[in-house]
């Protein structure tokens, strides 16, 4: 895994879809932030690029910057577009397909739910 962008303890400043590019026919990842509380990537996903199903085993949270998703969860398929977000619970199997090239961020909450 590589090492995250950016440290915690220091400001830092940055335009997310400058450092995420689409490129053609693949899906790229970029960790941000990771610490023993969260771990932030940013993705993108050209147009036709999908994930099979899969878990977290952490809260997740998705939000869409650029672009379309058809994001599966919770016996649903919901269509994720620019400036929408949603969440999950730890182990919610979940699969997506950009429907055009799309950026989001993950967020995935590593704290124990008190």
């Amino acid at each position: 895994m590589a090492k995250a962008q950016f440290q915690t303890d220091t400001v830092s400043h940055t335009n997310l879809l400058e450092i995420t590019p689409i490129v053609k026919d693949a899906t790229v990842s970029k960790p941000l932030v990771n610490t023993d509380a969260i771990r932030q990537v940013m993705f993108a996903m050209d147009k036709g690029q999908s994930m099979s199903e899969h878990r977290a085993p952490f809260v997740a949270v998705v939000q869409v910057l650029e672009g379309e998703l058809k994001f599966g969860v919770a016996g649903e398929t919901r269509t994720l577009k620019a400036h929408d977000w949603l969440t999950m619970p730890p182990n919610e199997p979940h699969d997506l397909d950009a429907i055009e090239p799309t950026r989001f961020l993950l967020t995935l909450v590593k704290e124990p739910n008190t």
